[in-house]
């Protein structure tokens, strides 16, 4: 079956930014890259399917390392995507099944992206510092086990819109017992609103100029006060984009399920909401892009 032109590229921009996003991902074709940066190398990409064809077959005549990495980038760039290519980058990364299944339901056009959230928020709760960022990539993953709200991991990408953003403001929930930074910057001091809300400064490795981009990835890890947590909210002030939120539960799973907008960081009701269905036991939305909004779902057991 031909999939269309919009799928292929919603597909392949899917997929790079798993690639750059992931930690597991991202190791594995970094440790055959010649060239320390932060961009995709579709040379040690193509390296590591390369290996993977070779496994499965030593005898097989595989395409050649050009070929592949001229493969690779058609599929990255949304030019052209098979099936057997796509099939390939799932197997030679070792990929989640939310993430395979993710990655399937786009390239085959039965999971449709919102294109844009915005102003839903009532009014915005006063904070200890101004946005001087936006948002260019945004992926967070809550695992719940057991009905316990384990930790919230976020990887991302923010672009300065002016010179010496050298801060992050991390907002995150009252009932997180730490928060930890893995990469692009280190703990700063936190800060308690009124309402409940807190937030940590996240400084970063180094001030950014205007239009220059970082790459965070932090986490917030929860104790035993989120066991009654039903619901995850992300505010987003300025633009955003490419933001992916998911929620995977192990052993006890969710009866029912809902995609929401509040017009609150953490207080009220949604003011419109959706039924979702759990794949993998795993809820999942994309949206392109949003703004002055709380997003998030919520269920029940």
């Amino acid at each position: 079956m031909a999939q269309s032109d919009f799928n292929v590229r919603a597909a392949g921009d899917l997929l790079g930014r798993l690639l750059a996003e992931s930690p597991a991902y991202r190791a594995r074709w970094r440790a055959l890259s010649s060239r320390v940066t932060g961009e995709l190398n579709q040379s040690a990409i193509a390296k590591v399917i390369e290996h993977y064809l070779w496994v499965q077959d030593p005898t097989a005549a595989e395409p050649t390392a050009r070929m592949l990495k001229d493969r690779v980038g058609r599929a990255l760039t949304g030019r052209n995507l098979s099936l057997e290519t796509l099939t390939w980058f799932m197997e030679a990364f070792e990929m989640t099944k939310t993430d395979r299944t993710h990655l399937r339901e786009i390239y085959d056009g039965r999971h449709g992206p919102a294109s844009e959230i915005a102003h839903t928020l009532c009014s915005r709760r006063e904070m200890i510092r101004g946005q001087r960022h936006r948002t260019v990539n945004l992926v967070e993953r809550y695992d719940v086990r057991d009905g316990w709200l384990r930790r919230r991991r976020t990887v991302h990408t923010i672009r300065a819109i002016e010179d010496g953003v050298d801060i992050y403001l991390f907002n995150h929930e009252p009932e997180a017992s730490r928060i930890e930074v893995a990469y692009g910057g280190r703990l700063g001091p936190g800060h308690e609103y009124g309402g409940g809300l807190r937030s940590v400064e996240i400084e970063l490795d180094r001030p950014l100029q205007k239009d220059e981009t970082a790459a965070l990835e932090y986490s917030a890890v929860f104790d035993r006060r989120s066991v009654g947590l039903t619901e995850v909210r992300r505010a987003v002030f300025a633009r955003a984009e490419n933001v992916d939120i998911a929620v995977e539960f192990s052993g006890r799973i969710p009866q029912r399920a809902w995609w929401c907008l509040w017009a609150d960081h953490l207080e009220g009701s949604p003011v419109d909401e959706g039924p979702v269905v759990l794949i993998n036991s795993a809820m999942r939305k994309f949206v392109r892009s949003m703004e002055d909004t709380v997003v998030g779902f919520r269920w029940e057991w």
